[in-house]
């Protein structure tokens, strides 16, 4: 396993042509359930494994690139700098500086997202606690989740390892509470922040790529929309609706809020594709169903096929030799089946060259021509 400019090169553009099917799906209206960590990871993977492990497929095509290839060699391989530093080497560097400086700011964003947790206060029992037990042991979930109550008016989750519920401190019905504590486990259920670090990471590695943000647009609503589908899939008709209110009744308290925290996501157009999300939830959400297995498959067959295809392309150079070389050189001999072939001889291999023995091969060479069409005579 090793990185080479080759296959840095074609890990990028292959994880981006991977990146704009998951884009695709991402945005589709019955595929956009089944975006998650598990897609995130097969990118990760997929891009690792493409940059270090040279594979060659019995179908692999090679595509001639004629003499591009040798112009950006060329470039990338000049000194600049007083004639000490390579260009491909200044431009990795630039990326490395690039990628640690938007490591740092996202450092810098989870620590100031840690610092409002100084103006919330720990709700250790309560009617929220009993709401968050009841749906643990609805899932078996064992975790510890700590609820917050906030002076902000939208509820939220955060952590990974250790998740967090942050709840907007006021009264609430029980009905609406049910609701707004199953939306909220329910993006933890899905690994939303997990979700949302990965795609962050992504952006901090290929922060030159404009391809590499493209699934990290709309991700919110992406999120809420999958978190509303898997939090209302199994739920009665009146029972939507009550989850409705529960969303209606949270958008009300922020609507009059100035803060940004308060009023992120909420406008009117992403309001209603939510609402039309809900309302028209169908059982194709539940893992069982028929429908959920095809797209499900559907899906997985479509990264193998990437996969694939990503190995049974090779770009090649292209370039002739000097026709001044060719002509000097005395023993240059164009080889091919029709004119050529070889002769046993006392577990060596003759090669007959119009009808003249103009080297003498080993078995293991031998075999090789025989594959390339030359036929071997006793």
């Amino acid at each position: 396993m090793c990185i080479t400019a080759y296959s840095l090169v074609m890990g990028c553009i292959w994880t981006s042509v991977l990146t704009i099917v998951m884009r695709a799906m991402q945005k589709g209206k019955r595929t956009f359930q089944y975006f998650g960590v598990s897609n995130l990871v097969i990118l990760y993977l997929f891009c690792i494994f493409r940059m270090t492990v040279p594979i060659e497929l019995p179908a692999t095509k090679v595509v001639s690139v004629g003499n591009l290839y040798n112009i950006v060699t060329y470039f990338f391989t000049k000194k600049i700098i007083g004639g000490r530093v390579y260009v491909g080497y200044f431009f990795l560097t630039v990326w490395c500086l690039g990628t640690v400086i938007k490591l740092f700011r996202m450092i810098q964003d989870y620590r100031i997202a840690k610092q409002t947790l100084g103006v919330c206060t720990m709700k250790q029992q309560g009617m929220e606690c009993e709401l968050l037990k009841m749906l643990q042991n609805e899932t078996g979930d064992k975790r510890k989740i700590t609820i917050y109550m906030t002076p902000f008016e939208m509820p939220m989750e955060m952590g990974i390892l250790h998740p967090i519920i942050l709840l907007p401190d006021r009264e609430y019905k029980e009905r609406n509470l049910y609701y707004i504590m199953k939306h909220e486990y329910t993006h933890i259920l899905n690994r939303d922040t997990t979700v949302k670090l990965l795609l962050n990471l992504w952006g901090c590695i290929f922060w030159w790529n404009p391809i590499a943000y493209l699934l990290n647009t709309d991700i919110e609503d992406t999120l809420e929309l999958k978190c509303d589908l898997k939090a209302a899939g199994g739920l009665r008709y009146e029972e939507r609706a009550a989850y409705l209110s529960a969303i209606l009744d949270v958008i009300q308290n922020t609507a009059d809020k100035e803060d940004e925290i308060s009023n992120k996501g909420y406008d009117g157009e992403k309001i209603k594709k939510r609402f039309r999300c809900i309302a028209q939830c169908s059982d194709m959400t539940k893992r069982g169903t028929v429908k959920y297995k095809i797209y499900k498959a559907a899906v997985i067959m479509i990264y193998i096929i990437m996969f694939c295809a990503s190995y049974c392309v090779v770009f090649q150079s292209a370039f002739e030799a000097p026709a001044e070389e060719v002509m000097t050189e005395g023993n240059v001999y164009y080889l091919e089946p029709e004119n050529t072939f070889l002769r046993e001889r006392e577990g060596m291999y003759e090669i007959i060259y119009q009808e003249k023995c103009i080297s003498v091969i080993d078995e293991k060479n031998a075999m090789l021509m025989k594959k390339d069409g030359f036929e071997i005579l006793k």
